[in-house]
């Protein structure tokens, strides 16, 4: 019985936080079967972590944690250079509607896809409106050092769009 409902909380979990897991997916891979195989990798680390989990911080800053973690182990094992993602599949369906919101997104993401992996995490954590106390919890650095890094980020990105 016991089994049955963790494994229907976790269930839960996935579908309620699949849009986490699917923006690590698009931002860490660059074909359609990486994507798969990430997220497949990332749900994983996630069943397999879950007992463990001590609700010592949100269910969210866990999850992005094993996420990006694995997302990170994942890209030095596979060591993929492509910087651009294979055009098989969108990044979020709410953004087809304007044809320059779409080119100006899909240059800042080929863009984002060019920075190293930490800041890749936290651009990525920001962007999805993170305080900066939570990105530095999820990446394992203080939180000034965010602020730092974010102004840092930006004038690269900044650079590489003009």
């Amino acid at each position: 019985m016991e089994a049955i409902s963790l494994k229907q909380t976790f269930t839960s979990l996935i579908v309620e936080n699949d849009r986490i897991i699917n923006k690590i997916c698009n931002i860490y891979t660059s074909s359609r079967a990486d994507f798969e195989d990430l997220r497949q990798e990332i749900v994983y680390q996630l069943w397999k972590s879950y007992p463990d989990f001590r609700n010592d911080s949100k269910v969210q800053t866990w999850m992005y944690r094993v996420a990006l973690n694995t997302a990170l182990y994942f890209k030095r094992k596979n060591k993929t250079n492509s910087l651009f993602l294979d055009n098989h599949y969108d990044i979020e369906d709410d953004l087809e509607s304007d044809a320059n919101k779409n080119e100006l997104y899909d240059k800042l993401f080929n863009a984002i896809k060019k920075l190293n992996n930490l800041d890749r995490a936290i651009i990525f954590l920001y962007l999805e409106q993170h305080p900066y106390i939570k990105i530095g919890e999820i990446v394992g650095i203080s939180e000034k050092n965010v602020g730092v890094k974010i102004s840092r980020i930006k004038d690269m990105l900044r650079k590489q769009l003009n």
